[in-house]
């Protein structure tokens, strides 16, 4: 039981940032990604079966005041925690540089599969305009996740600075 409490917290941060924090955490046009970039944290650093039903119940958790958008988002999160596990598999991701390419190639790809999906009429001033600086803005905060995880970034280290 103690493994899945993680994941429900993961759960609930998404639905915290989808009902409370998106319009704070937006920069003009620029929206965090939440839901994606944890589908992404997980599929890098956990078994293939756990990134693909982590990925599926994000995806319900992401469209839940949405009933009619909630099979789409379930299906494209599911893919994308499994493409990710396979692309993981595939290429050495040791270095931080890998990982944000990972993380900025799947958000991409997520913000451009929602856009055609729910059929966006100006396509290419949507992804210029949105998808691009969200999947950019996303991979930032991907990154500070990366270096705390690494150690790059302490407490200690924050704390010399003031």
């Amino acid at each position: 039981m103690t493994r899945v409490i993680p994941f429900i917290l993961y759960l609930l941060l998404i639905a915290l940032h989808g009902v409370m924090l998106r319009g704070i955490t937006t920069v003009f046009t620029a929206e965090i990604n939440l839901a994606a970039l944890i589908a992404l944290m997980v599929a890098v650093y956990k078994p293939e079966l756990v990134a693909t039903w982590f990925g599926f119940a994000a995806g319900l958790v992401l469209a839940a005041g949405m009933p009619d958008l909630i099979g789409w988002h379930a299906l494209w999160l599911a893919g994308l925690g499994l493409l990710a596990y396979h692309t993981r598999e595939k290429l050495n991701l040791d270095s931080l540089f890998a990982k944000l390419l990972l993380i900025l190639g799947g958000i991409l790809v997520h913000n451009i599969l929602v856009l055609i999906t729910f059929g966006a009429e100006d396509f290419w001033f949507l992804l210029v305009t949105a998808a691009l600086p969200g999947a950019v803005y996303t991979t930032l905060i991907g990154w500070l996740f990366f270096l705390v995880k690494e150690g790059r970034i302490t407490w200690t280290r924050i704390k010399a600075l003031f």
